[in-house]
């Protein structure tokens, strides 16, 4: 299954935010494990720096995301899911960019906790409980 993770969750992990940190540990756990393949884009790379250095100091969030991207694969984004996001009508573009990374690279999911700003037409969009809900029973 891959797994598209949005940028919030990515945030969830490397913050360590206490009401969504397990979910998200536990995402990440099956993609080290294999059970699961993780994609993001590089913009979520980048707004994870820019967020957790307050956290993490930069130099943590660096090492932090180098080791993650041995596990996340990076999606390409280009000017044509540009074009698509800019005229989505939906409430929210840095989302769309993302749905459209993610719709581009094959995945057959994406995982936010803001699911109100995506579509959920082509790719099915789920909360972190929702996914341990529908397939995956983490014990």
């Amino acid at each position: 299954m891959k797994v598209f993770l949005d940028t919030n969750v990515l945030i969830d992990f490397l913050a360590k935010r206490p009401d969504f940190f397990e979910e998200a540990c536990n995402l990440i756990n099956l993609g080290i494990k294999g059970d699961i393949k993780l994609y993001a884009t590089s913009l979520s790379f980048a707004t994870c720096t820019f967020v957790c250095r307050k956290i993490l100091g930069y130099d943590g969030v660096i090492k932090a995301l180098q080791i993650l991207e041995n596990y996340i694969s990076i999606v390409e984004m280009n000017a044509t899911q540009c074009h698509h996001a800019l005229f989505s009508n939906m409430p929210d573009y840095e989302d769309m960019l993302q749905y459209e990374a993610a719709y581009e690279a094959g995945c057959d999911l994406i995982i936010t906790r803001n699911k109100k700003h995506f579509p959920n037409e082509v790719l099915q969009v789920l909360e972190p409980t929702e996914f341990f809900n529908k397939y995956w029973a983490i014990d």
